[in-house]
């Protein structure tokens, strides 16, 4: 038997929705700050929010999906960092790290010996169709929810928290999703917000 999912969009057009409540057996991925949330899997392909995520301990406990995660023994974590040129912005040090640089830091992510982090392919697409992408094909889904998902025009439920100080939403991403729905057209996929969490739209629907 087959489950449904349900992916988190960043828009507050979910704001007060009750996720859980509404679809009580189905399966949440969250995106980027949604692991202030009670998501099931949280998926991740920004460098600063993997580092701002794994330092609130979150990762121990709870399924991760964050992309290129490869800790590298702290012998070398050093002079790997120190060779971006870069200003370096670290957590604790333990034995190990992930490295990884942006246009303007590097992040050096002192890793434990246990988490919960599952390293996947670099894809450029964003986190929610990463997420999207990650449940479709996993196979265990016959229905995914996109939920808060608002477009160009919407505004963050996270805005002014960290990790979203430069945030905004890119035209393309709607293209992302589409095209990934069109590879799997057994899958029915729906979008929901606040306006509509009782009427459902097919995949060719935007919202």
């Amino acid at each position: 038997m087959k489950k449904t999912a349900i992916i988190l969009g960043n828009g507050d057009s979910r704001k007060d929705i009750d996720y859980r409540k509404l679809w009580p057996d189905a399966v949440v991925y969250g995106c980027n700050g949604a692991y202030r949330e009670d998501v099931d899997r949280l998926v991740c392909v920004d460098v600063y929010m993997q580092h701002l995520i794994y330092e609130s301990g979150y990762c121990i406990h709870n399924w991760c999906y964050f992309n290129q995660w490869d800790p590298l023994p702290k012998e070398v974590v050093k002079p790997i960092a120190q060779s971006f040129g870069l200003p370096i912005i670290a957590n604790t040090g333990t034995n190990k790290a992930c490295v990884r640089g942006t246009d303007k830091f590097v992040y050096v992510t002192w890793v434990e010996d246990y988490d919960e982090i599952r390293s996947i392919p670099d894809i450029e697409i964003s986190s929610g169709s990463r997420a999207l992408l990650l449940a479709a094909e996993s196979g265990e889904y016959d229905k995914i929810i996109l939920l808060g998902f608002d477009g160009i025009t919407g505004s963050n439920i996270y805005i002014n928290t960290s990790g979203y100080e430069n945030s905004e939403p890119r035209s393309h991403w709607e293209q992302e999703r589409k095209n990934i729905m069109d590879r799997f057209p057994d899958i029915e996929f729906t979008y929901e917000n606040n306006n509509n969490a009782s009427k459902t739209k097919t995949k060719s629907g935007t919202n």
